[in-house]
Protein backbone atom coordinates (compact mmCIF):
# COMPACT_ATOMS: atom_id res chain seq x y z
CA UNK A 1 0.00 0.00 0.00
CA UNK A 2 1.16 3.48 -1.02
CA UNK A 3 1.80 5.98 1.98
CA UNK A 4 0.74 9.01 -0.33
CA UNK A 5 1.71 11.56 1.70
CA UNK A 6 5.24 10.01 2.01
CA UNK A 7 5.06 9.56 -2.06
CA UNK A 8 3.50 13.03 -2.43
CA UNK A 9 6.45 14.71 -0.20
CA UNK A 10 8.89 12.09 -2.08
CA UNK A 11 8.39 13.73 -5.45
CA UNK A 12 8.10 17.35 -3.97
CA UNK A 13 11.53 16.79 -2.33
CA UNK A 14 12.96 15.39 -5.90
CA UNK A 15 11.66 18.40 -8.05
CA UNK A 16 12.68 20.79 -5.77
CA UNK A 17 16.37 19.42 -5.68
CA UNK A 18 15.86 18.84 -9.68
CA UNK A 19 14.67 22.13 -10.71
CA UNK A 20 18.13 23.91 -11.49
CA UNK A 21 21.59 22.41 -11.74
CA UNK A 22 21.45 18.88 -9.91
CA UNK A 23 22.91 18.55 -6.47
CA UNK A 24 26.01 16.64 -6.41
CA UNK A 25 24.86 15.48 -3.20
CA UNK A 26 23.94 11.42 -3.27
CA UNK A 27 20.45 11.18 -2.24
CA UNK A 28 19.59 9.22 0.74
CA UNK A 29 18.33 5.70 0.94
CA UNK A 30 14.83 5.45 2.81
CA UNK A 31 15.34 3.24 5.97
CA UNK A 32 12.57 1.09 5.43
CA UNK A 33 13.94 -0.10 1.91
CA UNK A 34 15.67 -2.73 3.66
CA UNK A 35 12.18 -4.40 4.77
CA UNK A 36 11.64 -4.60 0.86
CA UNK A 37 14.78 -5.15 -0.87
CA UNK A 38 18.47 -6.93 -0.26
CA UNK A 39 20.74 -3.87 -1.52
CA UNK A 40 24.76 -3.99 -2.54
CA UNK A 41 26.84 -2.28 -4.52
CA UNK A 42 29.41 -3.99 -7.07
CA UNK A 43 32.85 -2.78 -8.97
CA UNK A 44 33.12 -3.33 -12.66
CA UNK A 45 36.30 -2.37 -14.09
CA UNK A 46 35.89 -0.21 -16.95
CA UNK A 47 37.56 -1.46 -20.48
CA UNK A 48 40.43 1.28 -19.10
CA UNK A 49 41.21 3.28 -16.24
CA UNK A 50 40.84 6.71 -17.73
CA UNK A 51 41.22 9.25 -15.13
CA UNK A 52 40.73 6.40 -12.38
CA UNK A 53 37.19 6.08 -13.65
CA UNK A 54 35.95 2.88 -11.74
CA UNK A 55 31.66 1.88 -12.55
CA UNK A 56 29.87 0.88 -9.53
CA UNK A 57 27.07 -1.00 -9.85
CA UNK A 58 24.07 -0.81 -7.07
CA UNK A 59 21.46 -3.59 -7.01
CA UNK A 60 18.05 -3.72 -4.86
CA UNK A 61 16.74 -7.50 -5.27
CA UNK A 62 13.30 -7.85 -3.56
CA UNK A 63 13.15 -9.88 -0.79
CA UNK A 64 11.63 -13.54 -0.81
CA UNK A 65 11.03 -13.71 -4.19
CA UNK A 66 10.28 -17.69 -5.72
CA UNK A 67 10.69 -16.74 -9.11
CA UNK A 68 12.80 -14.62 -11.38
CA UNK A 69 11.37 -11.03 -11.15
CA UNK A 70 11.84 -8.56 -14.05
CA UNK A 71 15.18 -5.99 -14.09
CA UNK A 72 15.54 -2.63 -14.38
CA UNK A 73 18.65 -1.20 -15.33
CA UNK A 74 18.90 2.47 -15.18
CA UNK A 75 21.87 4.91 -15.64
CA UNK A 76 23.09 7.91 -13.28
CA UNK A 77 22.86 5.35 -10.74
CA UNK A 78 24.67 7.46 -8.04
CA UNK A 79 22.03 10.43 -7.89
CA UNK A 80 19.18 8.17 -9.55
CA UNK A 81 19.24 4.70 -7.98
CA UNK A 82 18.21 5.91 -4.14
CA UNK A 83 15.28 7.71 -5.72
CA UNK A 84 14.18 4.68 -7.47
CA UNK A 85 14.22 2.68 -4.82
CA UNK A 86 12.54 5.23 -2.41
CA UNK A 87 9.85 5.44 -5.02
CA UNK A 88 9.69 1.82 -5.64
CA UNK A 89 8.77 1.29 -1.70
CA UNK A 90 6.09 3.43 -1.94
CA UNK A 91 4.35 2.49 -5.30
CA UNK A 92 4.60 -0.90 -5.51
CA UNK A 93 3.82 -3.75 -3.29
CA UNK A 94 6.02 -6.24 -2.52
CA UNK A 95 4.92 -8.96 -5.53
CA UNK A 96 5.28 -6.22 -8.27
CA UNK A 97 8.71 -5.10 -7.53
CA UNK A 98 11.46 -5.30 -10.18
CA UNK A 99 15.22 -5.77 -9.29
CA UNK A 100 16.94 -2.76 -9.97
CA UNK A 101 20.33 -1.95 -10.88
CA UNK A 102 21.87 1.27 -11.13
CA UNK A 103 24.82 1.77 -12.87
CA UNK A 104 27.07 4.47 -11.69
CA UNK A 105 30.56 5.03 -10.41
CA UNK A 106 32.73 4.36 -7.83
CA UNK A 107 32.51 8.70 -6.56
CA UNK A 108 30.74 10.55 -3.72
CA UNK A 109 29.29 12.84 -6.31
CA UNK A 110 25.45 11.94 -7.50
CA UNK A 111 26.99 13.38 -11.42
CA UNK A 112 30.11 12.52 -11.90
CA UNK A 113 29.88 15.16 -14.97
CA UNK A 114 33.16 14.44 -17.06
CA UNK A 115 32.83 10.70 -16.69
CA UNK A 116 29.05 10.53 -17.47
CA UNK A 117 29.24 13.43 -20.27
CA UNK A 118 31.69 10.80 -21.57
CA UNK A 119 30.06 7.58 -21.26
CA UNK A 120 26.52 8.65 -22.26
CA UNK A 121 26.77 10.29 -25.66
CA UNK A 122 27.69 8.99 -29.02
CA UNK A 123 30.72 10.09 -30.97
CA UNK A 124 29.75 12.51 -33.48
CA UNK A 125 31.58 14.90 -36.43
CA UNK A 126 31.31 18.39 -34.71
CA UNK A 127 34.46 19.00 -33.01
CA UNK A 128 32.07 20.72 -30.40
CA UNK A 129 31.22 17.92 -28.83
CA UNK A 130 34.59 16.06 -28.67
CA UNK A 131 34.56 15.73 -25.47
CA UNK A 132 32.16 12.91 -25.54
CA UNK A 133 31.49 10.00 -27.59
CA UNK A 134 31.94 7.01 -25.32
CA UNK A 135 28.59 5.25 -25.52
CA UNK A 136 29.08 2.50 -27.76
CA UNK A 137 32.43 1.57 -25.27
CA UNK A 138 29.45 1.57 -22.35
CA UNK A 139 26.98 -0.43 -24.43
CA UNK A 140 29.96 -3.22 -24.95
CA UNK A 141 30.62 -2.87 -20.96
CA UNK A 142 26.63 -3.16 -20.12
CA UNK A 143 26.54 -6.18 -22.58
CA UNK A 144 29.77 -8.52 -21.88
CA UNK A 145 30.22 -7.67 -18.39
CA UNK A 146 27.12 -5.91 -16.61
CA UNK A 147 24.12 -7.93 -17.82
CA UNK A 148 26.18 -11.13 -17.59
CA UNK A 149 27.22 -10.38 -14.12
CA UNK A 150 23.52 -9.85 -13.13
CA UNK A 151 22.24 -12.37 -14.65
CA UNK A 152 24.69 -14.79 -12.62
CA UNK A 153 24.05 -13.21 -9.20
CA UNK A 154 20.48 -12.51 -8.86
CA UNK A 155 17.08 -13.73 -10.08
CA UNK A 156 16.02 -11.66 -12.75
CA UNK A 157 13.66 -12.58 -15.79
CA UNK A 158 15.90 -12.34 -18.86
CA UNK A 159 12.72 -12.02 -21.05
CA UNK A 160 12.06 -8.85 -19.27
CA UNK A 161 14.85 -6.64 -19.39
CA UNK A 162 14.18 -2.64 -18.97
CA UNK A 163 17.00 0.18 -20.07
CA UNK A 164 16.09 3.53 -18.44
CA UNK A 165 18.17 6.95 -18.30
CA UNK A 166 17.59 10.54 -18.51
CA UNK A 167 19.07 13.89 -19.87
CA UNK A 168 22.43 12.36 -21.41
CA UNK A 169 21.32 8.81 -20.26
CA UNK A 170 18.27 8.95 -21.92
CA UNK A 171 19.83 9.70 -25.03
CA UNK A 172 22.36 6.61 -24.27
CA UNK A 173 19.07 5.03 -24.30
CA UNK A 174 17.48 6.21 -27.23
CA UNK A 175 20.92 4.93 -28.84
CA UNK A 176 21.08 2.00 -27.65
CA UNK A 177 17.39 1.24 -28.49
CA UNK A 178 18.67 2.38 -32.24
CA UNK A 179 21.63 0.18 -32.62
CA UNK A 180 20.88 -2.81 -30.30
CA UNK A 181 16.94 -3.31 -30.26
CA UNK A 182 17.50 -6.62 -29.53
CA UNK A 183 19.00 -5.76 -25.98
CA UNK A 184 16.19 -5.08 -23.91
CA UNK A 185 12.15 -5.54 -23.87
CA UNK A 186 11.83 -2.02 -23.21
CA UNK A 187 13.64 1.58 -23.22
CA UNK A 188 12.20 4.40 -20.94
CA UNK A 189 14.32 7.56 -22.65
CA UNK A 190 13.59 10.43 -20.44
CA UNK A 191 14.08 13.87 -21.83
CA UNK A 192 16.70 12.57 -24.36
CA UNK A 193 19.52 15.07 -25.29
CA UNK A 194 19.03 15.25 -28.87
CA UNK A 195 20.69 18.40 -28.99
CA UNK A 196 23.60 16.52 -29.17
CA UNK A 197 25.77 16.72 -32.26
CA UNK A 198 22.91 18.94 -33.29
CA UNK A 199 20.83 15.11 -34.19
CA UNK A 200 23.85 13.51 -36.07
CA UNK A 201 23.29 10.66 -34.22
CA UNK A 202 19.54 9.74 -35.02
CA UNK A 203 19.09 7.53 -38.03
CA UNK A 204 15.88 7.65 -38.31
CA UNK A 205 15.46 5.50 -41.38
CA UNK A 206 17.59 2.64 -39.45
CA UNK A 207 15.01 2.99 -36.59
CA UNK A 208 12.04 3.00 -38.76
CA UNK A 209 13.34 0.24 -41.27
CA UNK A 210 14.62 -2.70 -38.75
CA UNK A 211 11.86 -4.90 -37.35
CA UNK A 212 11.93 -4.26 -33.63
CA UNK A 213 10.10 -6.04 -30.91
CA UNK A 214 11.33 -4.27 -28.37
CA UNK A 215 8.96 -1.36 -27.12
CA UNK A 216 10.28 2.43 -26.55
CA UNK A 217 9.27 4.86 -23.92
CA UNK A 218 10.16 8.40 -24.52
CA UNK A 219 8.95 11.24 -21.73
CA UNK A 220 9.06 14.96 -21.97
CA UNK A 221 8.47 17.69 -19.42
CA UNK A 222 6.00 20.61 -21.33
CA UNK A 223 8.83 23.59 -20.34
CA UNK A 224 11.40 21.29 -22.21
CA UNK A 225 9.05 21.24 -25.35
CA UNK A 226 8.09 24.90 -25.39
CA UNK A 227 9.88 26.62 -22.91
CA UNK A 228 9.07 30.37 -21.75
CA UNK A 229 11.61 32.40 -23.67
CA UNK A 230 10.85 35.36 -22.09
CA UNK A 231 11.64 34.10 -18.51
CA UNK A 232 15.02 33.44 -19.52
CA UNK A 233 18.20 35.44 -18.97
CA UNK A 234 20.81 36.39 -21.46
CA UNK A 235 22.43 33.21 -20.56
CA UNK A 236 19.93 30.88 -20.64
CA UNK A 237 18.86 32.03 -23.75
CA UNK A 238 22.23 31.48 -25.55
CA UNK A 239 22.62 28.52 -23.96
CA UNK A 240 18.74 27.32 -25.58
CA UNK A 241 19.69 28.89 -29.02
CA UNK A 242 23.21 26.46 -29.07
CA UNK A 243 21.02 23.41 -28.16
CA UNK A 244 19.62 22.71 -31.81
CA UNK A 245 18.79 19.43 -33.65
CA UNK A 246 16.93 18.49 -36.65
CA UNK A 247 14.62 16.41 -34.66
CA UNK A 248 12.80 16.46 -31.24
CA UNK A 249 11.21 13.59 -29.10
CA UNK A 250 7.99 13.67 -30.21
CA UNK A 251 8.55 13.93 -33.73
CA UNK A 252 10.96 11.11 -33.15
CA UNK A 253 8.10 8.71 -31.65
CA UNK A 254 5.61 9.89 -34.16
CA UNK A 255 8.05 8.52 -36.83
CA UNK A 256 8.47 5.29 -35.43
CA UNK A 257 4.65 4.46 -34.33
CA UNK A 258 3.83 5.57 -38.14
CA UNK A 259 6.46 2.78 -39.12
CA UNK A 260 4.32 0.50 -36.97
CA UNK A 261 6.89 0.35 -34.21
CA UNK A 262 5.53 0.48 -30.77
CA UNK A 263 6.58 4.01 -29.15
CA UNK A 264 5.01 5.61 -26.35
CA UNK A 265 5.48 9.82 -26.10
CA UNK A 266 4.07 11.09 -22.92
CA UNK A 267 4.53 14.73 -22.30
CA UNK A 268 4.36 16.15 -18.74
CA UNK A 269 2.67 19.45 -18.53
CA UNK A 270 4.80 22.08 -16.80
CA UNK A 271 7.73 20.47 -16.30
CA UNK A 272 11.02 21.35 -16.85
CA UNK A 273 14.09 19.41 -17.68
CA UNK A 274 14.88 18.42 -13.50
CA UNK A 275 11.14 18.90 -12.34
CA UNK A 276 10.25 16.08 -14.81
CA UNK A 277 12.34 13.83 -12.85
CA UNK A 278 10.01 11.91 -10.51
CA UNK A 279 7.75 11.83 -13.50
CA UNK A 280 9.94 10.07 -15.20
CA UNK A 281 10.86 7.42 -12.31
CA UNK A 282 7.22 6.48 -12.06
CA UNK A 283 6.84 5.43 -16.08
CA UNK A 284 10.09 3.36 -16.15
CA UNK A 285 8.89 1.82 -12.49
CA UNK A 286 5.75 1.13 -14.68
CA UNK A 287 7.50 -0.37 -17.69
CA UNK A 288 9.12 -2.93 -15.50
CA UNK A 289 7.44 -3.84 -12.99
CA UNK A 290 5.24 -7.03 -12.54
CA UNK A 291 1.35 -6.38 -13.92
CA UNK A 292 -1.17 -6.21 -11.32
CA UNK A 293 -2.40 -9.41 -12.85
CA UNK A 294 0.38 -11.46 -11.60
Amino acid sequence: MINKCLFSGLLLSISMAASARPSQTMPSIDPDAGQFFHLDTHDVPPADSHEGKQFRLYSAVPLGISSPRPVLYMLDGNGMFPLMVNLAIRKLPAERMPVIIGIGYASDEAFPKKWRDYDYTPHVSDPDFAYGGGAEQLYTLLESKIKPWVAANYPIDENRQTLFGHSFGGLFTLMAYQNHPESFQAFVAASPSLWWGKGEMINLPLMTERQAAASLFVTQGGAEEKPNLEKMDEKQLARYHSRTSWIQPRALCSALEASHHSCQFTLYPGKNHGSVIPDALDKALDVAALPDTL
